[in-house]
C-alpha cells in the first residue's frame, strides 16, 4: 500500500427609568478660535484616550528601564581598592598568584581547583594595591574564565555565578564578560534569573556602543550588538516580560544584516505576537507540541483546554490545526480530517495545513481502497486532487487509475497530474506518461498515443 506518512509538527435590565435627583448643567464647551465645535469635542475625546494612554505607557517605560538598570548595576558594584598604589604589595601578590598558576595541572582537578581559587585570590590582592595593574586584571580574568568553566563542567552553578559575578564586578567595561554572566543567568531557566539575564544582555550591549564612542573601537560590532538584543529579549520571554522583549528584539532589528538574521527576527515577532502576546498561553502551546509524538492523546486534551483560553483567531486556527493533528496521531482519523477540512475552507491560503489535508485524504483513500470501497477511494482522491497541495499530482494520477474504465474522465485526471509532473518521483512520471498514450490508444486518438510514446523514449534515454 502507498501511504504518505504525515508529520506530526507539534507550528440586567432594570424595570423602571431611576428617579432624577438634580439636574446637572451642561458644561462649558471648549472654544478654539477657526475649529468647528464637533471637531473640538472630537479632538479633546481622541486626546483624553490616547494621550492618557501615552503618558501612562512613558511612565511603565521609565520604571522598566530603572528595574533593568537596578538589576545590572547590582552585579557591577566597584570593587575595594586603595586610592594610592601599593606597588611593592602589588608586584608581591601578582608574582604569588603568578607562582600559583605555575603548578596548575589538570590532573588532579581538585587541587586545580584549589590553585585557581588562591591564584584568583592573589590577583585580586595585586589589584586591590594597585587598582591600575593591567596584567593582573588580564590575569584576573583569565584565571575567572577557567573556575567559570570548570564549574560549569561539573554543575556546580552558583558557585560558577560567584565567580562570573566577580570576573564582571572587576571589569566592568568588558561587554564580552557581561554576556558571560548573563549567559549564566539565563541557564538558569526561572522567572527571576531570565529578567537578570535581559539586563545584562542590554547592559552588555550599552557597553559595547559605549566603546566606540569612546574611540575603542572604530564601528559598531553589529553581529555582537544583534546577539545581545536577541539574548535579551529571550530571556525576558522567560521571564514573562512580553513588552520589554519587543522592545529588546526591536533594537536588534537595528543591527540584523545577514539574511539569516532578517529571517529569526521574523521569527520571534510572530511568536511574540501571538495570542496578542499571551506569553503563558504560548509557552503552554510549544510544550504540547513537543510533547505530540510520544504522547498524542494528551496533547489532544491538552489543546482542548488551550483553546478555551486563546482569544486571536490566528492563534485559535494554529491550535485546532495542531489538534487535528494530534487526532489523527492518537487514531481518531474521522475527527481530524473533519477538522482539518474545516480548517481549509476557513483559511484556503494556509499552506501547511492545506498539505496536511491532502496527505490525510490521499492516505483515506489508500485505506478505502484496499477495503474495496471504491467509491469512498474516489471521493477522498478527488477531494484531494481538488486543493492546491504538493500531493495533488498524486491524488490525480491515482483517480485517473481507478477510472481507466472512463478514458474521458480517466484523460482529464491525468491531465491534471501531468501539470504538476515535478513533484512526481521518475518512476511515477514514467508509469503516468504510458499510462497517457494507453488511454489515447483506447480512446481512438493513435496520433496522441504516439506521441506520448515518443516522449517516453526520448526521456528515457536521456
Amino acid at each position: 500500500m502507498r501511504t504518505t506518512i504525515l508529520t506530526l509538527v507539534f507550528l440586567t435590565a432594570g424595570c423602571s427609568a431611576p428617579t432624577v435627583i438634580m439636574e446637572l448643567s451642561e458644561p462649558d464647551r471648549p472654544v478654539i478660535p477657526g475649529v468647528d465645535s464637533i471637531r473640538i469635542q472630537t479632538a479633546w475625546q481622541l486626546a483624553e484616550e490616547s494621550f492618557a494612554k501615552d503618558i501612562e505607557k512613558a511612565a511603565r517605560l521609565a520604571e522598566e528601564g530603572r528595574e533593568l538598570a537596578d538589576l545590572a548595576d547590582s552585579f557591577m558594584e566597584s570593587p575595594t581598592a586603595s586610592m594610592e598604589r601599593d606597588t611593592i604589595r602589588a608586584i608581591e601578590a601578582f608574582n604569588t598568584g603568578a607562582e600559583l598558576l605555575e603548578q596548575f595541572t589538570e590532573t588532579d582537578s581538585l587541587q586545580s581547583l584549589e590553585l585557581l581559587k588562591a591564584a584568583a585570590e592573589k590577583f585580586e590582592e595585586a589589584l586591590e594595591a594597585d587598582a591600575f595593574d593591567d596584567e593582573a586584571r588580564q590575569w584576573l580574568a583569565k584565571v575567572y574564565k577557567m573556575l567559570a568553566e570548570r564549574f560549569h563542567q561539573s554543575g556546580a552553578i552558583q558557585n560558577r555565578l560567584r565567580v562570573l559575578e566577580r570576573l564582571v564586578m572587576w571589569n566592568q567595561n568588558r561587554h564580552d564578560f557581561i554576556a558571560l554572566l548573563a549567559a549564566a543567568q539565563e541557564d538558569l531557566q526561572s522567572e527571576t534569573y531570565g529578567m537578570t539575564a535581559g539586563a545584562l544582555w542590554e547592559r552588555a550591549a550599552l557597553i559595547a556602543l559605549d566603546d566606540v564612542d569612546m574611540g575603542f573601537r572604530s564601528a559598531p560590532d553589529s553581529a555582537a550588538l544583534f546577539a545581545y538584543h536577541v539574548r535579551a529579549s529571550r530571556a525576558f520571554i522567560q521571564a514573562d516580560r512580553v513588552s520589554l522583549a519587543r522592545e529588546s528584539l526591536n533594537r536588534a532589528r537595528t543591527w540584523q544584516r545577514t539574511e539569516s538574521e532578517y529571517a529569526l527576527i521574523h521569527a520571534d515577532s510572530v511568536w511574540l505576537a501571538w495570542d496578542d502576546g499571551n506569553l503563558a498561553a504560548r509557552k503552554r502551546f510549544d510544550a504540547l507540541l513537543n510533547e505530540a509524538p510520544m504522547n498524542p492523546q494528551k496533547v489532544v486534551d491538552g489543546l482542548l483546554i488551550l483553546l478555551e483560553e486563546v482569544r486571536s483567531e490566528e492563534a485559535r486556527t494554529d491550535v485546532r490545526y495542531q489538534l487535528a493533528l494530534a487526532k489523527y496521531g492518537s487514531g481518531f482519523e474521522g475527527e481530524a480530517i473533519e477538522l482539518m477540512k474545516d480548517l481549509v475552507t476557513e483559511d484556503p491560503q494556509r499552506r501547511a495545513i492545506v498539505d496536511d489535508y491532502a496527505i490525510m485524504a490521499y492516505n483515506f483513500a489508500q485505506q478505502q481502497r484496499e477495503a474495496g470501497n471504491l467509491k469512498d477511494a474516489l471521493a477522498y482522491l478527488l477531494q484531494c486532487a481538488s486543493l492546491d497541495a504538493d500531493i495533488i499530482a498524486r491524488c490525480a494520477f491515482d483517480a485517473a487509475l481507478l477510472l481507466r474504465n472512463n478514458p474521458d474522465a480517466a484523460i482529464r485526471y491525468a491531465h491534471m497530474a501531468e501539470s504538476r509532473i515535478e513533484a512526481l518521483n521518475g518512476n511515477e512520471r514514467s508509469a503516468l506518461i504510458k499510462y497517457l498514450a494507453e488511454l489515447y490508444r483506447r480512446n481512438g486518438d493513435r496520433e496522441r498515443a504516439r506521441e506520448y510514446i515518443m516522449y517516453l523514449d526520448s526521456s528515457t534515454k536521456n
